[in-house]
């Protein structure tokens, strides 16, 4: 009997242990990869941070849990996408506890002029307004970035005001980071051989106020599919066509999903010795299990697409 007990209190005890690490309660809980990478940034060691979404989950198809909205109650700042991501959030005024602050960070920005002085748009390409489906992605913009991490300093400071010096050193070191990537970004995308390049992507892109910054055109050779559905036979010989049209190398594809489409057409023109290279360009929602232990930061995947992007543009090998 004795033994029975000592059995069933190490269970417990187990259970108990794997559920407090399991546990996304936290000081600043987040929904998505930008603004937990971004607070984390800030705070170091000195607050704690928790994302909701689990590593390698689609940010799309994400519900709450009832764990979840308990972390959300008991969190000193909240911290969420928008409420056409995060649908699950029905009211933002009552999401919190009482002592929570509530961030809605799709209304933390105001997007940038362009460098339309050097680089005006063609009358083709001035629209009186962004597409919706553009700015409904608004962290992909670095300079978007940048006006966040403020933003949330700000939020940080209000719940911790004894460590505002350590949080404004780290966000402006952050800050700092990320300007210096995208001014690298804009001296290579907006130089004489390279402006107004045009790459191809396969999927939903969520990249436009990225390619607006930097006047790069991306074109979802097929939008309307998921990237991993099976093409039918017509839908095949349609996308062969188009690549071997725009005649290029390269077809970028989204973080995290499996790319059979692009995959099919790659084999496709193996066929014909036509190489098409996959490469990725990372829309930030979320990180890949590897990613995320090896500890890899919005600057990080910035720099990745980067050099993505010189790749391409610049024509060299892989």
């Amino acid at each position: 009997m004795k033994k029975f007990a000592s059995v069933l209190f190490v269970l417990i005890i187990t259970v108990f242990l794997v559920s407090c690490t399991n546990s996304k309660r936290a000081d600043i809980v987040t929904t998505m990869f930008p603004q937990y990478d971004f607070a984390r940034q800030i705070v170091g060691d000195k607050l704690t941070v928790s994302l909701l979404i689990p590593a390698g989950a689609e940010i799309h198809d994400y519900e709450a849990s009832s764990s979840d909205m308990v972390a959300i109650k008991e969190s000193k700042l909240f911290l969420f996408t928008s409420l056409e991501i995060d649908t699950w959030i029905t009211d933002e005024s009552t999401i919190g506890g009482e002592d929570t602050i509530v961030l809605n960070l799709s209304t933390a920005y105001t997007l940038l002029p362009h460098d339309e002085e050097n680089h005006p748009l063609d009358e083709s390409e001035i629209e009186d307004e962004h597409d919706h489906d553009e700015t409904l992605h608004y962290w992909v913009d670095p300079t978007n970035a940048i006006q966040l991490i403020e933003a949330i300093l700000e939020k940080i400071i209000e719940i911790d005001p004894e460590n505002t010096v350590f949080y404004t050193s780290n966000a402006n070191a952050y800050i700092e980071t990320i300007e210096s990537l995208h001014h690298d970004l804009e001296s290579f995308l907006m130089s004489e051989d390279v402006l107004r390049s045009t790459i191809y992507f396969a999927g939903h892109n969520a990249m436009g106020l990225f390619g607006e910054r930097y006047h790069l055109n991306i074109v979802s050779l097929f939008p309307d599919f998921k990237p991993d559905a099976d093409l039918t036979s017509n839908e095949l010989i349609t996308f062969v066509e188009e690549v071997k049209t725009a005649g290029t190398l390269y077809l970028f594809i989204e973080e995290l999903a499996e790319p059979k489409a692009a995959n099919q057409v790659v084999r496709e023109l193996a066929k014909e010795q036509y190489v098409l290279n996959l490469l990725e360009l990372h829309a930030y929602h979320n990180l890949s299990k590897v990613d995320m232990e090896d500890g890899v930061s919005y600057a990080d995947l910035l720099e990745r697409n980067y050099l993505n992007l010189q790749i391409v543009l610049n024509i060299t090998s892989l």
